[in-house]
């Protein structure tokens, strides 16, 4: 009868053994997979046709950067221009490599409201060269495609997404709280504003997040090369301060 006993309790011990180390199986494979990089994103060359595409989309503005021209003046010339600006992009593609005159942004002041004595009420108005948008808008759309693809961004991210907007948000917002008051349910709501939050990003967090959600080596030394060594400058009228280097921030 003992030995009876004593066979029922390992037989019990084993079933509880066995189940510890299956929770323990799980586990692992839920931390591996929850720490395993993304798939790589898939790089493929521009063309003309997409390129004139691009310059007709921008919007026409008379203002210009550190390249003195103007969006009006590109998308005037887009059917001559496109040829030889898709040979310079596909090179940056595949090499890895952005133009370092592309990389100077002149910053003017744009009064907001009220005082113009108080420089808070002043917001950065950055002019970019215009062709540093073209390879930009390039870039944007691959690599929104590659986020959209594998559901990396929150649903709830309506910024900077095609096709929403923060109207989206807001609605969506107005109709679950409208939604819960009717079910007689409290409603209640934390609201973050980051200041400046583009001018904090740090350069190599955000490399080896994007090295993380699939941006492959290739495409990550473009980036790379595309934070590295850029300039601003403030201009205020026709004066202007020297240019100094950026070293955090997207600008």
């Amino acid at each position: 009868m003992s030995v009876l006993l004593l066979l029922q309790k390992m037989l019990k011990d084993k079933e509880k053994i066995i189940l510890l180390i299956m929770i323990i199986i799980v586990w692992i494979i839920i931390l591996i997979s929850w720490n395993k990089p993304y798939p790589n994103m898939k790089s493929r060359c521009t063309s003309t046709k997409e390129i004139e595409l691009i310059i007709k989309s921008l919007k026409t503005k008379n203002s210009y950067g550190h390249d003195k021209i103007s969006t009006k003046i590109l998308k005037l010339n887009g059917t001559f221009i496109s040829s030889p600006i898709n040979y310079v992009c596909n090179k940056m593609l595949f090499c890895g490599v952005y133009p370092d005159r592309l990389k100077y942004t002149i910053i003017k002041p744009l009064h907001k409201n009220d005082d113009r004595c108080d420089v808070p009420k002043y917001r950065p108005g950055l002019l970019l060269a215009s062709f540093s948008t073209i390879f930009e808008t390039l870039t944007q759309r691959r690599v929104l495609k590659h986020l959209t693809k594998y559901n990396i961004l929150s649903t709830e991210q309506y910024s900077f997404r095609l096709g929403l907007r923060t109207d989206n948000a807001t609605y969506k917002l107005t109709t679950e709280t409208l939604n819960a008051m009717n079910n007689k349910l409290l409603v209640g709501g934390i609201f973050c504003d980051l200041e400046k939050a583009f001018d904090c990003v740090n350069h190599d967090i955000l490399l080896s997040k994007m090295k993380f959600y699939g941006i492959s080596e290739k495409d990550l030394t473009l980036y790379q090369s595309y934070l590295d060594k850029r300039y601003c400058r403030t201009a205020i009228y026709n004066d202007s301060e020297n240019s100094n280097k950026v070293q955090i921030g997207l600008k």
